[in-house]
């Protein structure tokens, strides 16, 4: 029996696995989920494992395009058109998908995002819970569909999968206390982050252009949603305007959909703006692509980022790596990632987040000093890093199944 054991661990160890991924989330935009999906398949594929991509049926073409550049990947089409949790992807994740892993000879699937439900496992399964906002924020989720479904399915994907995976302590301590999964069923293994682009001049210049931003701007990067916080970061840039004398813009990017729960926020925001009267100050740029956005990161005079709820906060860390100062939020998340190479401020305070961009404008010294302490913070994510922590983790998995 132990020389059985022996042999499988030395096997697994040694020689190539297959991977199942699950990347139905993709629908034609990368965003930082699938990113994440691309570049784990990249190292895992990379170190000579075979991973096998599961795609939207409608985007496999482009599926296949993304996975181009990488060695042993194979893409598999699925006939779904939502990742939505729904009876047809529950099937797909107890029936179909299992099939293929064991008809594959695969070690193990990975379920990237959030939610899984394989009812019947024919192969051992990661699902990665990037964070559970909706039970703190419902935004655009009705109350009964948050109620009924998304928060009852959480809980039975977490209790279906082998091993649930989240990217913060924060998260982590989510995960027990408002989904109820045990503590040694979650392993923390923090995102990796993207390289920004190299600078360009042209790109520096059309922004400025368009923006108007030559007497210097605070940036703010993700949306609009209400956990984001942009209402009180209105007004508390117009009190840094007003008290400070800032000559500045506030620069906000993200998209504004025609969806109902974002026209609504957006109006939350233009009433904010009157009422402080900063239209002239304050631009919501919408959606811009990353050469666009890592320019503004690189030229902000600092990023402020002072969210209600995050599982990780990617902007951090992003604006960290560029070298821009940071203020962000004392809790959650940010708060965890940030460590202290940011000016932290209580988000629910007007005065506290306008006093942290103040600090950071006018305080030479801290500014350098954060820029340093940021630089070095930045440099402990990495996607070689998180893909390797995966790939023992697969390993571990697969030698216990």
């Amino acid at each position: 029996m132990w020389l059985s054991q022996i042999s499988k661990v030395y096997s697994i160890a040694f020689k190539r696995m297959k991977i199942v991924m699950d990347f139905r989330k993709y629908d034609g935009v990368v965003g930082g989920v699938e990113q994440g999906i691309i570049e784990l398949t990249r190292y895992v594929s990379g170190k000579g494992h075979h991973v096998i991509i599961l795609c939207k049926k409608h985007r496999f073409a482009e599926t296949e395009g993304i996975f181009e550049d990488c060695s042993n990947v194979t893409t598999v089409p699925l006939p779904c058109r939502s990742h939505s949790m729904s009876l047809k992807n529950a099937w797909l994740d107890s029936v179909t998908i299992q099939n293929i892993a064991s008809q594959e000879g695969a070690g193990i699937i990975h379920f990237p995002y959030n939610w899984s439900f394989p009812f019947r496992k024919k192969v051992p399964s990661i699902l990665t819970v990037h964070d559970v906002i909706p039970f703190t924020f419902r935004e655009a989720m009705g109350f009964f569909r948050n109620h009924l479904l998304y928060r009852r399915g959480t809980r039975e994907a977490c209790r279906l999968n082998n091993l649930i995976t989240t990217v913060s302590e924060y998260s982590k301590h989510e995960l027990i206390t408002k989904v109820g999964v045990s503590a040694e069923r979650i392993k923390v293994i923090p995102n990796g982050i993207r390289e920004l682009t190299e600078p360009d001049e042209e790109i520096e210049k059309s922004l400025k252009a368009r923006f108007d931003l030559e007497r210097g701007f605070i940036l703010n990067v993700g949306g609009i949603h209400e956990r984001k916080n942009i209402v009180r970061l209105i007004h508390a840039f117009s009190k840094l305007v007003r008290e400070d004398g800032y000559r500045g813009k506030l620069v906000i990017t993200g998209a504004v959909s025609s969806n109902a729960y974002l026209r609504k926020m957006k109006k939350r925001c233009d009433r904010a703006v009157k009422e402080a009267e900063m239209s002239e100050r304050v631009i919501f740029t919408g959606f811009i692509p990353d050469k666009e956005l890592d320019s503004l990161l690189k030229h902000a005079d600092l990023l402020v980022y002072p969210s209600l709820c995050e599982g990780f906060g990617m902007p951090v860390i992003e604006a960290m790596q560029a070298g821009t100062p940071v203020v962000t939020s004392n809790i959650g998340g940010t708060a965890e990632v940030a460590g202290d190479a940011a000016v932290l401020v209580n988000p629910y305070s007007i005065d506290e987040i306008a006093e942290g961009m103040s600090k950071l404008l006018h305080d030479t010294s801290l500014r350098e000093e954060l820029k340093r302490r940021g630089k070095e913070r930045a440099g402990a994510y990495s996607w070689s890093k998180t893909g390797e922590e995966y790939l023992e983790l697969y390993k571990e998995l697969s030698i216990e199944a």
